[in-house]
């Protein structure tokens, strides 16, 4: 998460690109459809940013911060950067072929997907709120059978997915024990951020900027307390009236609770009981 940042906010920082801060959400998963263990961060970026003297600058590209090819190359290098300099420290523990691996992986092109700019806050929020809150695998596509002792997953096949059409789905067949253990797999540690803030969007830096900045580029998230309290005044300025003679002048007062209400509608039968054996009573016989 913090080298996807870096990427974005070096490439920002080169005037050819914006020469701005932009600001980064960043929410972290770990699962794919198949809830297999795929780790990945989903990330909105700001389509522009503030400079040095705290004015809004706009990309010089009419739909990318950078070019796709150097978002490729400077996330790949930052990445291995970072993650060489964790193993030095002790903080991961690498395999014995690590240098090899990280050899062969460096010559590679990696891809890191981009989506194209939108204003349409409906869009933006929709996105962000699939994968801030979502768990590896909800319960419609779960289910176990008990008879088979196994564990359904319906999940969608990404590899068969065509332009412009659904990804079609299909149903895995697993152990229980491997289905929980896959599951547990997706649970963080205790006090893990998996939504995080970055550049413009983190407290101090916006707080810092938030007075220069263009108040049209702001979302006025005072709008729904704003209704509220709209609405609230109004039912204060309109009076109720009875129904029956519309008149305005009367109380209303908690009633208790009456235990016994329902049996003003309700007649439950009376059965007796069955007469109890006394060894007073004497049984006749035919």
């Amino acid at each position: 998460m913090r080298a996807s940042f870096k990427c974005i906010k070096d490439l920002c920082a080169i005037e050819e690109n914006l020469g701005a801060l932009p600001g980064m959400i960043s929410v972290l998963h770990t699962f794919g459809s198949d809830m297999k263990y795929h780790l990945h961060v989903h990330a909105l970026i700001t389509f522009g940013g503030v400079d040095k003297d705290g004015q809004w600058k706009w990309p010089k590209r009419k739909k990318q911060l950078a070019s796709y090819r150097d978002i490729c190359r400077v996330f790949k290098e930052t990445f291995l950067k970072m993650l060489a300099k964790e193993i030095h420290k002790g903080n991961i523990v690498a395999d014995a072929n690590v240098d090899e691996l990280l050899t062969e992986v460096e010559g590679k092109r990696w891809n890191v997907k981009n989506g194209y700019p939108t204003i349409d806050l409906g869009v933006l929020e929709n996105y962000l709120a699939r994968y801030i809150n979502r768990i590896a695998i909800s319960k419609s596509r779960f289910e176990y059978l008990a008879e088979q002792e196994k564990v359904h997953l319906i999940y969608k096949e990404y590899k068969k997915q065509k332009n412009d059409q659904a990804a079609p789905l299909s149903i895995k067949s697993i152990e229980p024990l491997v289905a929980i253990d896959q599951f547990l797999m997706h649970v963080l540690p205790p006090y893990f951020q998996k939504s995080r803030y970055y550049g413009l969007h983190a407290s101090a830096t916006f707080k810092k900027y938030r007075g220069k900045m263009d108040q049209r580029l702001l979302k006025n998230k005072d709008s729904i307390s704003t209704l509220f309290s709209i609405l609230k005044s109004i039912m204060k300025m309109a009076s109720y009236s009875c129904e029956a003679c519309k008149s305005v002048r009367f109380e209303i007062k908690d009633l208790r609770k009456d235990n016994q209400w329902i049996f003003n509608f309700i007649t439950l039968p009376n059965f007796r009981g069955p007469p109890q054996w006394s060894p007073d009573i004497k049984l006749r016989t035919a």
